[in-house]
Order: C-alpha cells, then sequence, then structure tokens
C-alpha cells in the first residue's frame, strides 16, 4: 500500500502501530490496538512491516471482519493458538436475545450502543441471527455497559456474557456474470451492475477497494478471492473464475457481502 493514499486518520493510526510494535519489542509487553475494521487492519499490517514485527489480529472468533491488532514479544506469536488469542487479547462477547416477533438489523444494535456513549472502536463485528437473537464483540472494558442494554430501538432485549448460542454466519449473495475482461472496472460494473464510465468514476474518485486497499487503477487485473469494496454498493468478492465463454467472454461468480 503506498503511503500517499493514507488519509489522516490512517496515518496516525500507521504511526500508533509502529509504536505499539516498538513498545512491546523494546519491553518485552504485549501491546493492543483498539478495534480495526478491515482496511484499517491493511494500514496496520503495512505499519508493523516497518519495524519487522509480526502482528496477530484477534476479533473474538476465526473471520472476524473487524480485528484488534496485538503485538507480542518473541516468537510466541507464531505458536498462538484460539484459546490463546481467547486469553491474551481483551475481547468480551455479549449475546442478546429477543422475541421471534421483533426484526432487529445491525444498524439497530449499533445505534443503540453508541447512544450510551461508547466508540465505534470499542466495538468489534455484531452478528445478527435470524433466530432471534445476535452476538456483539467489545473490547473486555465496555462488555459490562454493553451488557446492560435492556432495549434495542424499542425492542426489548435480553443480555448475557459472552457467546451463549451458535455464532450466526455471514451472509452472503451469489450471483453468476459474465465480463469482457478481468480489469478492475469490468468487475466493478458486474458487481454494482454500472455502466464501464461509472465504474472508471468511481475507481478514478478512490471510492473502490481491492483488498481493503484504495485502487485507482481502472485496468488492474482482479484474481480470484479478491474482495472489492464500493462505496455506496457494497461489498463483494470475485468468487471464482469459471472460464472462457464461447464467445471470448469470461464467466464469474461474485458473492456479495449482505
Amino acid at each position: 500500500m503506498s503511503f500517499e493514499f493514507l488519509n489522516e486518520d490512517e496515518r496516525f493510526l500507521s504511526a500508533h502501530i509502529s509504536d505499539l510494535a516498538a513498545m512491546s519489542r523494546r519491553t518485552g509487553v504485549p501491546r493492543f490496538s483498539r478495534f480495526l475494521n478491515e482496511r484499517e487492519s491493511v494500514v496496520a499490517r503495512n505499519a508493523a512491516q516497518t519495524q519487522n514485527a509480526h502482528p496477530t489480529f484477534y476479533g473474538g472468533y476465526d473471520g472476524a471482519a473487524r480485528t484488534v491488532c496485538g503485538f507480542f514479544d518473541g516468537t510466541f506469536a507464531e505458536d498462538m493458538t484460539a484459546d490463546d488469542r481467547h486469553s491474551l487479547f481483551s475481547v468480551r462477547a455479549v449475546t442478546f436475545s429477543f422475541r421471534n416477533c421483533d426484526k432487529l438489523t445491525h444498524r439497530d444494535f449499533l445505534g443503540a450502543i453508541l447512544n450510551t456513549g461508547l466508540e465505534r472502536s470499542v466495538l468489534g463485528d455484531i452478528l445478527v441471527s435470524e433466530d432471534s437473537y445476535a452476538v456483539v464483540f467489545c473490547l473486555e472494558t465496555a462488555a459490562e455497559l454493553v451488557a446492560e442494554l435492556s432495549k434495542i430501538g424499542r425492542v426489548g432485549v435480553k443480555a448475557e456474557l459472552d457467546i451463549a448460542k451458535e455464532l450466526p454466519k455471514v451472509k452472503l449473495e451469489r450471483f453468476d456474470r459474465t465480463v469482457s475482461s478481468l480489469r478492475l472496472d469490468r468487475l466493478v460494473g458486474a458487481c454494482a451492475n454500472i455502466s464501464g464510465d461509472k465504474s472508471a468514476s468511481l475507481i478514478k474518485s478512490g471510492q473502490v477497494s481491492a483488498d481493503f486497499s484504495v485502487c485507482l487503477n481502472v485496468s488492474g487485473i482482479v484474481k480470484e478471492n479478491t474482495v472489492i469494496s464500493i462505496r455506496g454498493y457494497g461489498r463483494f468478492r470475485l468468487a471464482k473464475i469459471v472460464g472462457e465463454t464461447k464467445k471470448g467472454k469470461i464467466h464469474v461468480v461474485i458473492e456479495k457481502y449482505t
């Protein structure tokens, strides 16, 4: 990632991560960031490289989108197990249950929690199940306050500390598309169902990220499993490159995170 593409907040984060890595090495004491989104995790990983450090990312469960970046002395991080991460990272879960007739969304939970005065940076993933419950991950210092919530909007909820039910799975909408090439502008058009000119405009204005790094090159080639984030349209993944059609176009499978 080129440093020139970092905004002011990301430059501050990059410097902060470098400081955490240096302090951990100097003192031998683990150091941790706040919760980072996927873009910020890329910034953190690149910043750690400047210190020749090897960060560990953990968000309360494997595959979390929002994670805390941790630095550990020596080679311990390389041998770290899931149980080690759970005990070393100050990440806690709160499980909310509500009536079957009530419908709550990620936005409902996020809004209610932020209304308590907590900042977004202390919150990890919010996983909402269709079976009338949700699991919210947060820093341990915020868990008690989050668990005090008895209402989300106008809906009554019951909160329990830790993961009390099976984690809800991420929802994906899967669809087929045919593109003339694997250029970024062609894939953006296929994902968002917009014209080539509109796709190019979004890319050139810095509104498209490939694997959470801003990409300004409209003709950059997209590889299988690349995550494409398009501001205003959502997040997608090039799940599979199936092959060429008889007319020489490329058949691809795209997944949209819903």
